[in-house]
């Protein structure tokens, strides 16, 4: 029992101490990992940042709280120990913890709008800390330790003092707050943006990377009895990424400024997009600072003057006076907790901006991707066959319904995404070169408007492929999704992704299953069954079936042979295979930004389909053979259900059967490139449109998550020209649109 008194009696001595010391390190750590957030890092390092944010304001509060009922409780018994007087210099310190880090000012999008709540606690804990220090200090104490209290009193509100105002001016609402630049009225400042770049360093120039177009057209002077032209106003490209992520209309700011004589034609107000491939990142991450740091108070001149001078100036006095006063009456451990704490304090105010110089130029000679610059993915058929084992089926199961993506990162970085991400943002880019005033939903429509596919493609379209782009967005995406995968499993396409050369080089085994592949989906399509007896007839369907035998294998190998000599062929497999699970990963774990409506049951109604199908049978992986069976399975399945009048029946493979007609459709388009051309081109029109209907707002929300490749392609849409949904909502259709839509129909 006497033991247990004594662990009692040391916490109570101890207690303020190691909650200093805790606060102090739990800073330290946000400065160091709060720069990481701008890369792609797994999600648990996310989860202990995002621990230590939250934690770090209530453990200085519990300080605080501590702090304050010691000595109010000290002084109610007839003042307090003056051993223990100097703890009450550590509640200025408290509040500089309680002001948090530059980089890390919020941590979701959500924060923003809550800065009444922490004005209301920096009123609270400073009203504490002085109401604490006032009843605990001692006139006869040294007014040296007075002096330097004092100081870091001055230091401690004026920080805390920063994160309600920065908040404040980081939330949606104020983002876009370049009002004067959009009517014309007043350039931003470049020795700001030179400011800002330093405090909230980038490896690259961030918003200062495109050159600012000022206004007033040349020649205008001196030109005598000419008429004046109206100035050329640029919205920069930094602003318009502003706008877009506070869900303005580009399009209705540009006809403003026209109006407003501030610009003669729209097109002088939205020029045309440069190469965007590097530059787009940047102004992404950047849009990262303006919401989630303090990027929209650094370069205000009193913040400045207040970080370079006074705060130096300020720390370096109160470790002074306190290293000059009489330390003797206090307790040594007291003491030395204190330099501890006003050493590491002043380091952390003073050094932060280098620290975090440091900290960016390590992470970007790194191979960790930057922020929006991965192509996570959601194989559902591989879930299907992992939740199948029964071994640790239930362990991705439950990490499914949990939100985490078993094949995402989320315990390790995985630098082959940000490969994946070169190759596919390349590709995208190049396809959508011209995407002004682009329908991006005319892919689902099959005439001569459709953007996405070609005449020569639509051709290659039957019933099923229309039926599915007919469905609704997220079941299509569902039916595209596995019959995509379907197909890149039956050909055996896996080799052609991977970018070694094991599986690219295997031998004459994935030949005959190919074979036995094709002769399978041929007899399932002829609806042929194994038939008993009948000699003659027999010898006949041996012939027959030998002679197929021979064209299929003489068409793999065509077919093989092409794909090895088109290296155009290989990039679009990988890009397809790429974007399809990218939008199932969309559909699963963040379906509000794929469309608005979006069903996330539909993800575990397919995923249970596969596993009561023949899949189950399956243990670890789904070969060419497997994908024969399990197509010609489901098809017999559903022809059966329907001979007997048994709709119940078909109704448990609802998606499945869909996605292998799809699938069994797709695979009857001899020529790959053709078929695989088809494939991307529907998923790129599937993404943009996607991108297109996402508001700016979720793609701000989705930058403090991470970020996702979906906000890198509606940034190079909607910079391009294309329509986003705020100018749809905002801005009237035109006059051609209107025109279609009243139209008669065609006479038939």
């Amino acid at each position: 029992m006497s033991d247990i008194w004594s662990v009692v009696r040391w916490w109570d001595d101890w207690q303020l101490r190691i909650l200093v010391l805790g606060s102090l390190g739990l800073q330290w750590f946000l400065l160091l990992a709060a720069p990481m957030r701008k890369y792609t890092i797994p999600r648990v390092i996310r989860t202990c940042i995002w621990l230590a944010y939250i934690s770090s304001d209530a453990l200085a509060i519990y300080a605080l709280a501590t702090l304050f009922n010691r000595h109010a409780r000290g002084s109610n018994c007839g003042g307090v120990e003056l051993s223990r007087a100097l703890e009450v210099l550590w509640a200025p310190v408290l509040l500089i913890h309680l002001g948090g880090q530059q980089e890390m000012t919020g941590y979701e999008i959500e924060d923003n709008e809550l800065w009444t709540r922490h004005t209301v606690t920096l009123v609270s804990q400073v009203a504490v800390a002085l109401y604490a220090f006032c009843k605990s200090w001692r006139s006869s104490s040294d007014w040296k330790l007075l002096a330097a209290a004092v100081l870091l009193f001055v230091v401690g509100v004026l920080s805390f003092s920063e994160k309600p105002l920065a908040l404040n001016r980081a939330k949606i609402k104020r983002l876009a707050a370049v009002s004067a630049w959009v009517q014309g009225t007043k350039k931003p400042s470049k020795w700001r943006k030179r400011v800002n770049q330093f405090f909230l360093f980038e490896e690259s120039n961030c918003f200062t990377g495109m050159p600012t177009q000022s206004s007033g057209g040349g020649g205008e002077e001196g030109a005598g009895g000419k008429e004046q032209k109206p100035p050329v106003v640029a919205l920069t490209e930094a602003d318009k990424v502003l706008m877009v992520l506070s869900d303005m209309s580009l399009l209705a700011a540009a006809k403003d400024l026209v109006s407003r004589n501030k610009a003669g034609k729209v097109e002088d107000v939205l020029p045309p997009l440069p190469v965007a491939e590097k530059a787009l990142p940047r102004w992404l991450r950047s849009a990262f600072a303006f919401i989630y740091t303090r990027a929209t108070v650094v370069v205000t001149p009193l913040y400045l003057l207040y970080h370079l001078l006074v705060v130096p100036v300020l720390h370096m006095a109160a470790l002074a006076l306190f290293t000059a006063s009489d330390k003797h009456p206090y307790r040594r451990a007291d003491v030395k907790i204190t330099y501890i704490v006003l050493c590491l304090t002043a380091a952390l105010d003073v050094l932060a901006v280098f620290i975090r110089q440091l900290l960016y130029r390590f992470m970007s000679m790194t191979k960790v991707p930057a922020l929006c610059e991965t192509v996570p993915g959601y194989n559902l058929v591989d879930a299907a066959l992992w939740e199948g084992d029964k071994s640790i089926g239930w362990i991705y199961k439950c990490a499914r319904r949990m939100g985490f993506n078993c094949n995402g990162g989320c315990l390790s970085c995985r630098p082959q995404l940000g490969q994946l991400y070169k190759k596919v943002a390349q590709t995208v880019i190049a396809d959508l070169v011209d995407a002004q005033d682009r329908d991006l939903a005319s892919y689902r429509i099959l005439d001569s408007n459709n953007w996405a596919l070609s005449e020569e493609l639509q051709g290659h379209c039957g019933e099923e492929i229309k039926e599915s782009l007919r469905v609704s967005f997220d079941r299509s995406v569902l039916l595209w999704h596995m019959a995509s995968d379907l197909c890149f499993r039956y050909i055996g396409d896996a080799a052609l992704v991977d970018d070694g050369g094991r599986q690219e080089g295997e031998g004459g085994g994935g030949a005959e299953e190919k074979v036995q592949g094709v002769e399978a989906a041929a007899a399932a399509e002829l609806g042929a069954e194994a038939a008993e007896g009948g000699g003659g007839g027999g010898a006949e369907e041996k012939v027959e079936g030998s002679g197929e035998e021979e064209e299929a294998e003489e068409y793999e190998e065509e077919e093989e042979e092409q794909k090895r000599r088109d290296p155009a062929l290989r990039l679009h497999i990988k890009c397809t295979v790429a974007i399809s699970n990218y939008m199932a990963h969309l559909l699963n774990f963040n379906p509000e930004m794929l469309l608005t409506g979006s069903r996330h049951h539909l993800i575990s109604e397919a995923v249970e389909e596969l596993k009561s199908s023949s899949l189950s049978k399956t243990k670890d992986e789904l070969g060419q053979k497997d994908v024969n069976e399990l197509i010609a399975g489901i098809l017999d399945r559903a022809a059966a259900a329907d001979g007997h009048g048994q709709g119940d029946t078909s109704q448990e493979v609802f998606h499945i059967l869909e996605a292998c007609k799809l699938a069994k459709e797709l695979l009857e388009i001899r020529d790959p490139t053709a078929r695989w051309m088809l494939m991307y081109r529907v998923w790129l029109g599937m993404l943009c449109y996607s991108a297109s209907m996402c508001r700016g707002y979720l793609h701000a929300k989705s930058l403090g998550e991470g970020g996702e490749f979906l906000s890198f392609v509606w940034l190079v849409l909607s910079l391009k020209g294309a329509k986003s949904l705020a100018d749809k909502l905002q801005m009237p259709p035109e006059a051609s649109d209107t025109a279609k839509s009243n139209a008669p129909p065609p006479v038939t």
